[in-house]
Formats: structure tokens, sequence, C-alpha cells
């Protein structure tokens, strides 16, 4: 969502990364944030599914891959399931994830970037 209403909010690396990388969504994105927005905590619609792919990012679908990754994560560490599989979509196809949340940061993987910086 940053990349779209709060660019400022990047870090630096985040910010190279976007630029110089091949970037993807994950559809979890898109029903998690789907979700927070008719609870009435951000706003988020096909207009923001429109800019990611106009910025060039790729989609990548909670596959067979993706469905047994999940059970690698624990709901003890990571509580929110979504969040957990977006983590097991990235890991099933090897790439990185760049995120804010403090709960995936704290688990201090090496293949998760904290957004911030």
């Amino acid at each position: 969502m940053w990349v779209n209403e709060r660019p400022s909010r990047l870090g630096r690396r985040a910010l190279h990364l976007l630029k110089f990388e091949e970037l993807f969504y994950s559809t979890i994105t898109i029903a998690e944030l789907g979700y927070k927005s008719k609870s009435g905590k951000l706003n988020f619609g096909k207009a923001d599914v429109a800019r990611w792919h106009e910025l060039g990012f790729g989609e990548l679908s909670f596959g067979r891959s993706a469905a047994s990754e999940f059970a690698s994560f624990h709901s003890h560490q990571v509580p929110d399931p979504m969040d957990r599989q977006i983590m097991a979509v990235a890991r099933a196809n090897g790439l990185g994830l760049i995120t804010a949340d403090k709960k995936i940061l704290s688990l201090e993987l090496d293949w998760v970037v904290d957004a911030t910086t």
C-alpha cells in the first residue's frame, strides 16, 4: 500500500528494490487489503491493483507449493493467517518479502526486507 499512498515511508533499501528488481504481489494481499478496506481500516480497491500492474508488479497466487510452505510458519510467531500465507507465497517462489510488519520482521529471516530501511 505504501507504494500507492505513502512512498515517503519507504526506506532507501526498499526503494532500491522497487526500482531495480522484478516485483510481485500475492493474490492473498488483495484479499487481506480488501478485507481491511471493508472493515474501514484503510482504503483499497481495484485502482490500487491496477497501479501495481502499471508499476510492473507480477501476480502470484497461493498455490500448492505455497500451501506446503504455509505449515512452516507458526501462529505463535505470526498470528495473522493471511500474513503467513503471503510469507508462504514468497518462500515457495524463492522470493524476498518487503514488509513493515513487526512480527514478520522479528523472525529475522534473511529473505525478508524491512520496508522502512
